[in-house]
């Protein structure tokens, strides 16, 4: 019995004697079980008997009441392996400027007020697994130069780690910041681990510096996530995390590999003039707002593979030095800017989509470019932009309408290999393109000038292709772009193209739309007639001939049917405006009959002699000017058709030749 009731004066947790009614020591009683006056002055005491004996400092489980100023109030600057586990602050506990040397145990501990470690010093390993600090935490300018443990601990108000330092590894693993985290000028010499933390507040690491590897894996930014200017030397692993808020690591360094593969951007993300030195992946990432890589250098290979871009994605000045970028499969939903990017490698869109407009303007690609795209909507704009001599710039879109735009793109000694549907138009306005490794079937019915019937913009356009085509020695696509360039200029001098100068006129087109049918058509003879005794009236018509005839000088095919028609028409007018033997033909007749005695004869058929053929036969021989006289024509208007076709003749013999020599190496 007697032991029974001496085992009931020992506090179960540490063996000390039990404070008054309470079966606990005063050190492991409730709240409610002791006083402030009682609690405090015990400690003084046991922390007195500590520094004696040189022991260390053992608070396991203790209840803290009152606020707790281990400096000011216990005169305690340095803990010998302080061991805090699973103690309770309830007021506010002040550590700072504390030294705690060997390992410092903190698990589940719970502060329930403001937990003050300011400019504390661990020199072993600092555990606080699972602890809770309901109040602020700060641990400003706090050094841990051993490994710290932080998984599981949970911060329900701010918790503050500015430009602390991590010596060793910093474990916040399934941590949860309730309030604001800020590590601001934070220093990690080891790894950091925030796998799975949870941020409900903003979340700075404003200039913070990550020395070993970062592991940000699956973690939760639900306000801001600002890693502005801070630098990553190791591996910055983001797979999977989430920010709900803004991201912003504008002139952020990842000087290792830089990973966030499947993260998810809900508010914008703002990686601006960060620098990416090793392997990059946003692989399957979703930006559900803007996206902004402005300035940005990806120094080694960059994949963007299935990423998905829902607002405007801004890759304007990027550099991508690596040997190869990847977005394919990659989805812009809004705009894509890539204004003056450089690809120093190849540059992989296989399979992307552009939903809205994509801008490559003055972009350089110094390696090969591959854009076959599984679709875009409006315009695909590389105006501007320089490839690298010998390069390829594959396209491919099997969309049925859109724009793409090369104006004034530099494009000398590029393969540019285009696959097109009907209803994509491509401008080539400005272009240089000398050597361009280009087909007139990649291009064909695609221009848009002409589709559009800008036609001085057509014809200098059609001139270039010209030009092109013949510095690579495709003759028969510079033929083609030839008879383009002349045909638009003809439209141009057109009376198609004189009234459209009225229509421009707001006046005109709104008196047009007032008018009866018959004042319409009055209006426009008026003006046909003034187009009609113009200086384009006339060289639309030489043009027109010139096409007619000779197809600008092309087409020796043309000539030779023109010839053809010739001779047959002649050949009918001379039919019924007669031909006759000339008077050599008879001489030969008189000599035949005296040599057969006088029974040779000769039946005339009158002033239409023989067959049509015979009259084909003269047609020819006139139109040749052979001249072998055994036919002349009958007085009157036969003489006319056959000076005339003779003179047809020789002009088309002479077009004959110079389109022959055109087109067999002449040009």
């Amino acid at each position: 019995m007697n032991q029974e009731n001496s085992d009931s004066k020992i506090c179960p947790t540490c063996g000390r004697p039990t404070h008054r009614e309470s079966k606990y020591c005063i050190f492991h009683a409730s709240v409610k079980e002791k006083t402030e006056e009682e609690f405090k002055n015990a400690l003084k005491e046991y922390i007195q008997e500590i520094k004696e004996g040189d022991k260390a400092y053992d608070f396991e489980g203790f209840i803290f009441i009152g606020d707790i100023n281990f400096k000011e109030d216990l005169n305690v600057t340095i803990f010998k392996n302080a061991n805090f586990m699973g103690a309770t602050f309830e007021g506010d506990a002040g550590f700072m400027e504390a030294t705690l040397k060997g390992d410092a145990n903190f698990k589940e501990v719970t502060f329930e007020g403001y937990a003050n470690f300011w400019r504390a010093t661990f020199k072993g390993g600092a555990n606080f697994r699972e602890a809770t600090f309901k109040g602020g935490a700060n641990f400003r300018e706090a050094t841990f130069k051993g490994d710290a443990g932080f998984w599981r601990a949970t911060f329900k108000g701010g918790a503050n780690f500015r430009e602390a330092t991590f010596k060793g590894n910093a474990g916040f693993m399934e941590a949860t910041f309730e309030g604001d985290a800020y590590f601001t000028e934070a220093t990690f010499e080891g790894d950091a681990y925030f796998t799975e933390a949870t941020f409900e507040g903003d979340a700075g690491f404003t200039e913070a510096t990550f020395e070993g590897d970062a592991g940000f894996r699956k973690a939760t930014f639900e306000g801001g996530a600002d890693f502005r200017k801070a630098t990553f030397e190791g591996d910055a692993d983001f797979r999977k995390a989430t920010f709900e808020g803004g991201a912003y690591f504008i002139k952020t360094a990842f000087n290792g590999d830089a990973n966030f593969t499947g993260a998810i951007f809900n508010g914008d993300a703002n990686f601006m003039s960060a620098t990416f030195e090793r392997f990059t992946y946003f692989t399957s990432a979703t930006f559900e707002h803007d996206a902004n890589f402005a300035e940005a250098i990806f120094e080694i290979s960059t994949e963007f593979k299935g990423t998905i871009f829902k607002g405007d994605a801004c890759f304007e000045d990027t550099t991508f030095m690596g040997h190869s970028t990847y977005f394919t499969n990659a989805v812009f939903e809004r705009v894509a800017n890539f204004f003056v990017v450089k690809f120093k490698g190849n540059a992989n869109f296989k399979e992307v989509a552009f939903n809205e407009d994509a801008y490559f303007e003055e972009a350089t690609f110094e390696g090969d470019a591959d854009f076959v795209l599984k679709y875009f909507v409006k315009n695909l704009n590389f105006s501007k932009i320089k490839t690298i001599s010998g390069k390829k710039l594959f396209i491919r879109l099997n969309n049925k309408r859109g724009k793409i735009s090369f104006e004034r793109a530099y494009l000398e000694n590029t393969d540019l290999d285009i696959e097109l549907v009907e209803g994509i138009l491509i401008d080539f306005t400005g272009a240089l393109l000398r050597n361009t490794k280009i087909k007139r079937e990649q291009i064909e019915n695609h221009i848009l000038q002409e589709k559009k019937k800008v036609f001085y913009e057509a014809q200098e356009i059609f001139l270039l292709l010209k030009n092109n085509f013949h510095s690579i020695g495709r003759y028969n696509d510079e033929s083609w772009a030839f008879i383009k360039e002349k045909d638009m200029e003809k439209m141009r001098k057109s009376f198609y193209s004189f009234l459209s100068k009225y229509k421009k006129n707001s006046l005109f087109r709104k008196i047009l739309k007032h008018s009866n049918l018959l004042k319409r058509v009055i209006i426009k003879l008026k003006i046909f007639s003034k187009w009609l005794f113009s200086k384009e009236a006339r060289e639309s018509v030489n043009l027109s001939a010139s096409n007619i005839i000779y197809q600008y000088g092309e087409s020796p095919g043309h000539v030779i049917r023109n010839a053809f028609w010739t001779i047959f028409i002649f050949a009918i007018l001379l039919n019924f405006s007669g031909i006759v033997y000339s008077d050599r033909t008879n001489l030969i007749i008189e000599f035949i009959k005296e040599s057969k005695g006088g029974e040779y004869t000769l039946k005339y058929l009158g002033p239409i002699l023989g067959s049509f053929l015979n009259c084909l036969y003269f047609s020819v021989v006139t139109f040749t000017t052979l001249g072998y006289g055994d036919f002349q024509p009958a007085v009157g208007l036969s003489r006319f058709f056959v000076s005339l076709e003779s003179i047809i003749g020789a002009i088309t013999m002479a077009l004959f030749v110079y389109t022959f020599a055109r087109r067999t190496g002449g040009r």
